[in-house]
Formats: C-alpha cells, structure tokens, sequence
C-alpha cells in the first residue's frame, strides 16, 4: 500500500504542477501533433517476465493533429512465447483515444490535458494473443519545458472487463533533455496498483531517447526493467514519421 500510495502521490504532483514526448516511453505527454500533421510510430516492443516472451513485431501507431487535439489509432501485430508451451502471432488489441490539450500556457511553458482512450478485444485471448476483454483508461497529463529540459507526466484510471483483471490506477513521469539539434535523452520511472486478481504492485523505470534521422524521420529507442515486479527487461526500438 506505500508503494501504491508513493506512485498515485508523485503522478498527481507532476499532473497539477508540472519537446512532445510520448513515444519511446510509456508515460504520455499533452502535446498533441500539429494541427493537419501526423505522427506515426512504428516500433518493435519486448517484454520479457520469467518463462514468457511477449513482443509487439512491429506496434502501429497512428496520430493525426487537429487544434489542441489529438486523434489515436494504434494496433500491434501480436509475438507471445511461452516457454512450456510455444509460439503464438497474430493481430492484437486495438487502441483508440483521443488527446485534448486544455491549457497551453506559453509563457509559462506548462501543458495540461486529458487521453481518453477505448482498448477494443480484437486480439485471440485464447492463444494469448489480447485481454479478452474491452477496458478504458483516463489519464490527466501534465508537461513543463525549461532552457533544454522537459519534465512530463500523468495519472490515470484502467478500467477492465477481462477475466481474473482488476481495475487499477497508474502514474509515471519522464525527464529529458536536448543534448544536441539530433539527440535528446530521458529517463522514466512509472508504475501502478495490480491489474490482477492476485498481482502486486508494480513499479519500473526506462531510459531512452530520440535520435533525428532527418527532418521527418526519428530513431526512438528505450530500454529498461521493474524495479517491483516480475518484469526483467523491456525494450524499445522503432521509427516515427512526422509530417509537419
């Protein structure tokens, strides 16, 4: 219950008081893309627990600007290995959202929003493959930029309707800083309540990074673990196109 209370306390902090972010991290950023441009990413995800193997080979993830509002369509081709058991591909869950940016005060450089977003069961759960079942999530996202520095983070609520799931809540925050016109860096640390009938709390941290190929193109890249869980490695490698 303290680490449960430590990760709500810290989200909430950063949500009221606190460079886009998102992508390659878990925690979310308000800034949404430009009005009429699109952000999409396209990664190849791995998380490794003890005697499974679950990865996103490749994860599709569409975003399209509007004024101070994002729209999300994200789907992942599905890779889960099971030690005792096998392989398994296939389509997984899809994911729709949409991003508002309520206050976007340039003076100060703070942003604040909301990220509502509907996960649909389109995946087999029985092969492993999705949740096999619909949840929703609703998260208040907060970022302030200094000088070279972004400082980015959220709080939300999962809903779930799956089998042997539980409804939980969950936080994270980000750092990053602009090394170079090409480079920029972060560190993450988020976590959450048990999304299980018999799990524990979570929490994990990654560090990554964007690497600018080209005015339109980025090299996203993370790279982490569970500091509190089962989790031993995470990572994530992918490209994201820009179009404005």
């Amino acid at each position: 219950m303290k680490v449960h209370c430590v990760i709500f306390g810290v989200g909430w902090l950063l949500a009221i008081g606190s460079a886009q972010g998102g992508p390659p991290f878990v925690t979310d950023d308000p800034e949404p893309p430009p009005p009429g441009g699109w952000e999409i990413n396209v990664p190849f995800i791995l998380e490794r627990t003890p005697g499974n193997t679950e990865m996103d080979a490749p994860l599709f993830d569409f975003n399209y600007g509007l004024p101070n509002v994002q729209l999300k369509l994200e789907f992942p081709v599905a890779v889960v290995h099971e030690d005792s058991s096998g392989t398994a591909a296939g389509a997984g869950d899809l994911l729709l959202g949409v991003k508002w940016r309520f206050l976007n005060d340039e003076r100060s450089q703070l942003q604040l929003g909301v990220y509502p977003q509907l996960l649909l069961p389109t995946g087999d759960h029985a092969r492993g493959l999705g949740d096999g079942g619909s949840a929703f999530v609703f998260p208040l996202l907060a970022q302030k930029n200094w000088e070279k520095w972004t400082l980015y983070g959220n709080v939300g609520f999962w809903w779930q309707t799956a089998a042997e799931t539980r409804n939980y809540v969950y936080a994270g925050a980000v750092l990053e800083r602009e090394i170079n016109e090409r480079l920029t860096l972060g560190a993450e640390l988020f976590g959450n309540s048990p999304k299980e009938r018999g799990g524990r709390f979570e929490l994990a941290f990654n560090i990554g990074g964007t690497w600018k190929l080209s005015k339109h193109i980025n090299l996203l890249f993370a790279g982490g673990r569970d500091i509190v869980g089962d989790t031993t490695a995470m990572g994530y490698i992918g490209l994201q196109l820009l179009t404005k």
